[in-house]
């Protein structure tokens, strides 16, 4: 597991801002009723479920004893599995922000999930956003839920000065909005590392992730043919490898990468 903090005035420095920003964060709930918890919990039954495997754990663990994570932005939270996992893991006093407009019509409508009856029946029964709040109770000192599309969360946090160390991406799984999302958390949050899911199960996952390491220099490391991730790791059930600049989409310039942190 993580510290959340290094002990050290760097890591002083680094608590003290993300506290500062997590404070406008939550003056924005205030105005903003798709930010922040209810005063009560929904009067729902708790509902497990979602698919945080084997392979996200390998991955997050090794990205989380890699260095101290304060900040976790979570786009794609469901029923919160990953969440939870995230918010156990990170470390007391760290942050996890999960941003997911927790649409039950949308996901009915979407083809990747339209054709399941158990589905349809599963969200009849556990509204997403209430069975979320529901399923998270428990972790709310940690987790900020954030009612909204992906790129608007993403926009809100860095306006507050929220600066992630990882960013995990789970959201819609076609291919222009896995694009915008990737392509945005690399603009806003240069520095951070990018963690994704189902690499392997959606070819627009794939080809988004691929060309947007192109664009921006990024290498990519996919563990299981599942869980991806801008980060060379080290491991017997992943691989590791640069995708070159002729595989960046065909409309972006090759200058797309971010200058390195403190460069004018």
């Amino acid at each position: 597991m993580a510290a959340a903090a290094d002990g050290g005035g760097a890591g002083a420095a680094v608590a003290e801002a993300a506290e500062e920003a997590h404070e406008r964060v939550l003056e924005r709930a205030k105005e903003d009723k798709r930010v922040g918890w209810p005063a009560e919990p929904p009067s729902v039954r708790e509902r497990k479920h979602g698919w945080f495997l084997d392979t996200h754990k390998r991955v997050f663990g090794a990205i989380l004893r890699a260095e101290p994570v304060r900040t976790v932005i979570e786009l794609g939270s469901w029923y919160g599995a990953s969440t939870a996992w995230l918010a156990s893991e990170v470390g007391r006093g760290a942050r996890v922000y999960a941003v997911d407009l927790w649409d039950d019509a949308f996901i009915l409508r979407d083809d990747h999930y339209n054709k399941s009856e158990t589905l349809g029946g599963m969200l009849g029964d556990h509204p997403l956003y209430e069975t979320f709040l529901k399923n998270l109770w428990r972790h709310r000192e940690t987790v900020t839920p954030l009612r909204m599309s992906t790129i608007e969360g993403l926009e809100l946090l860095h306006a507050a000065g929220v600066d992630p160390e990882v960013i995990y991406i789970d959201a819609d799984h076609h291919y222009e909005a896995v694009y915008a999302d990737v392509k945005r958390c690399l603009e806003l949050f240069p520095d951070a590392t990018l963690v994704g899911d189902d690499y392997g199960h959606y070819k627009d996952v794939e080809n988004a992730v691929i060309q947007n390491a192109a664009a921006f220099g990024k290498t990519l490391h996919v563990d299981a043919n599942h869980c991806w991730t801008y980060a060379t790791l080290r491991s017997d059930t992943g691989q590791t490898f640069t995708p070159g600049p002729e595989q960046r989409r065909r409309d972006e310039p090759a200058a797309a990468a971010a200058p390195p942190a403190g460069a004018a």
